[in-house]
């Protein structure tokens, strides 16, 4: 039987109690080797990535800061035939155009070298005989003339043109 005039004793080798979540601080002294590797890594890595950034932008910035050497080759062909099409067929390539920086050197194409149409101009710029075109679509002057003789809400004025670019060449090849 037990005795019942025994008295307990409390455990002294019981775990304390985990601390309460967020009770701790990032000054606490108690995590000072653990602030110390974290600063220490921040601020290495920090001054890594600056470094690598002075040591290798200036190349690159320095390779670029004359392209490009030319204004490259881009064609302007108006399907159209109406007021838009000789607008901008004037405008890109007569002798206002040469005052532009656009960079691009636009050269008037006739229509009939592309028998395919507004469709034969994704093959000329991918297979590279010019950087860019303009094509302006078939049409349009007359769908700006009856929409404005007579308003029409589907009228649609970013189908009058279309500007076809081959954006991964080398514009030094």
């Amino acid at each position: 039987m037990e005795n019942s005039n025994a008295t307990t004793t409390p455990r002294h080798d019981a775990t304390p109690p985990p601390p309460r979540p967020f009770s701790h601080r990032f000054c606490d002294p108690d995590f000072a080797p653990s602030r110390r590797v974290y600063l220490k890594a921040i601020v290495l890595g920090c001054c890594a990535v600056v470094l690598s950034v002075w040591a290798v932008f200036p190349i690159y910035w320095g390779s670029l800061w004359r392209t490009p050497q030319r204004k490259l080759k881009g064609w302007v062909v108006d399907f159209d035939g109406g007021i838009i099409g000789q607008a901008v067929v004037r405008d890109l390539t007569g002798p206002t155009a040469a005052t532009l920086p656009l960079g691009v050197a636009f050269k008037a194409v006739n229509a009939s070298q592309l028998p395919g149409g507004v469709a034969d101009m994704r093959n000329v710029v991918v297979e590279q005989h010019t950087w860019v075109a303009v094509t302006i679509n078939p049409g349009a002057s007359d769908r700006l003339a009856s929409s404005v003789a007579s308003p029409n809400a589907t009228y649609n004025g970013s189908e009058a043109m279309t500007f076809w670019a081959a954006e991964a060449r080398n514009e030094n090849a």
